[in-house]
């Protein structure tokens, strides 16, 4: 009988501390009270950009639609970083592979089709997302804009896939999720604890398969960003543009 209690027991805490471990602190955005377009900022990044012959608008592109959650007032900082551009762009190497990626999806799963939420960023949006996480927990989400994210170097791209009626695949979380969960390396903790389905996992390797295949460079942290190339190397070799 004592033994059986002592299993019991042990059982209850090793349940309790499997559960504990995997609570998390949830990021709740400080939205501000007056909300701003940076209207003005952008314009002259766009008029940057496409003065620069090494960036490509990747807006076109076939099988492609646009949810450009910075050029909205419904993002993590609570400001249209954007003025709500409707345009994309990158740097034509990362548009290149980009291509292959949509020629790629279009092969392993017909119709299918990518939903950009953020591609190249201006230095001042960057700027703006480190100042929401600044003072918290969550502040090395963003990098720090003076050594520059890969987004503001123009290789990086954040999208999902949706299916041939036009909806989204279910990933589990949104966009700029700074859950656990929201990344590959905490796919396995969130499944097991239920958080997570193996449908929503699946669909996360597709797209991460897609993209791989294509020469980008998954983030473990997360499911939708992607780089076509290190960030050690762009640091290295890239520069910064001005805005």
């Amino acid at each position: 009988m004592r033994f059986k209690r002592f299993a019991f027991a042990v059982l209850l805490l090793i349940t309790l501390c499997a559960n504990f471990s995997f609570a998390e602190e949830i990021f709740e955005p400080r939205h501000p009270a007056k909300p701003l377009r940076f209207c003005k900022a952008y314009s002259q990044w766009e008029n940057f950009v496409r003065s620069d012959s090494s960036y490509q608008e990747i807006s076109h592109f076939p099988f492609v639609k646009l949810d450009l959650r910075y050029a909205t007032f419904e993002n993590v900082t609570g400001h249209d970083l954007y003025c709500g551009a409707k345009r994309a762009y990158l740097k034509t190497m990362a548009a290149k592979k980009f291509r292959q990626a949509i020629r790629l999806l279009q092969k392993e799963h017909p119709g299918f089709s990518f939903v950009i939420f953020d591609a190249s960023r201006p230095v001042y949006a960057q700027a703006k997302l480190r100042e929401t996480v600044a003072g918290t927990p969550f502040s090395d989400f963003v990098s720090n804009p003076k050594r520059g994210s890969v987004h503001n170097f123009g290789y990086a791209l954040d999208l999902t896939i949706a299916d041939s009626a036009g909806v989204p695949l279910d990933m589990g979380t949104d966009f700029d999720s700074f859950e656990n969960r929201a990344g590959e390396k905490g796919e396995a903790e969130a499944l097991q604890a239920g958080s997570l389905t193996t449908e929503q996992i699946e669909n996360r390797k597709i797209l991460r398969q897609v993209m791989k295949k294509a020469g980008f460079i998954p983030l473990p942290s997360e499911w939708w960003h992607f780089n076509a190339i290190s960030s050690k190397t762009i640091r290295a070799t890239g520069e910064l543009p001005p805005f």
